[in-house]
């Protein structure tokens, strides 16, 4: 059996763990989105993702609709098959079939989305379709080890 001491510290543990832990979607998400359009060029894609540390960036049309999104193995794909590279568009090699979230969605619902679609990331966007973040696996990764890392500490 527990005793009352064990049973209030693990009271303790999991209200402080609840009282910060994010929740859903607009918790976790990089809100400063970088993106391109659908008439970008190949060397502006790869150029991005050059200069930056992500791997999938959203394509949005001139409203900032979600028109896409480009992963790194979209250019790699496209670079595979395209004979001249040098004369494509983001819009011949974006992923158009995007999987999406409300900023309100559960994380739990966006990660089993990642998961059941094999996935990296998910376009965060408004009830108008308007991006307004991004989350990805390592989003969900970090989430988990602050959470693993609690735990732990609160196991010792």
């Amino acid at each position: 059996m527990h005793s009352v001491k064990a049973l209030s510290e693990k009271a303790a543990m999991h209200e402080a763990l609840v009282g910060r832990v994010p929740l859903c979607v607009q918790d976790v998400m990089t809100r400063q989105v970088v993106t391109l359009r659908p008439e970008h060029t190949f060397a502006d894609a790869v150029g991005l993702m050059g200069s930056n540390s992500f791997r999938h960036f959203p394509v949005v049309d001139s409203a900032t609709r979600l028109a896409g999104v480009v992963s790194d193995r979209d250019i790699l794909r496209a670079l595979a098959r395209t004979r001249d590279w040098k004369a494509s568009y983001v819009s011949q090699f974006m992923s158009r079939d995007v999987v999406t979230v409300k900023p309100e969605t559960e994380l739990s619902l966006a990660a089993g989305k990642m998961l059941s679609k094999r996935i990296n990331c998910l376009p965060v966007v408004n009830e108008d379709g308007t991006v307004c973040g991004i989350i990805t696996s390592t989003d969900l990764l970090k989430v988990f080890r602050s959470l693993q890392e609690a735990v732990e500490k609160a196991a010792k």
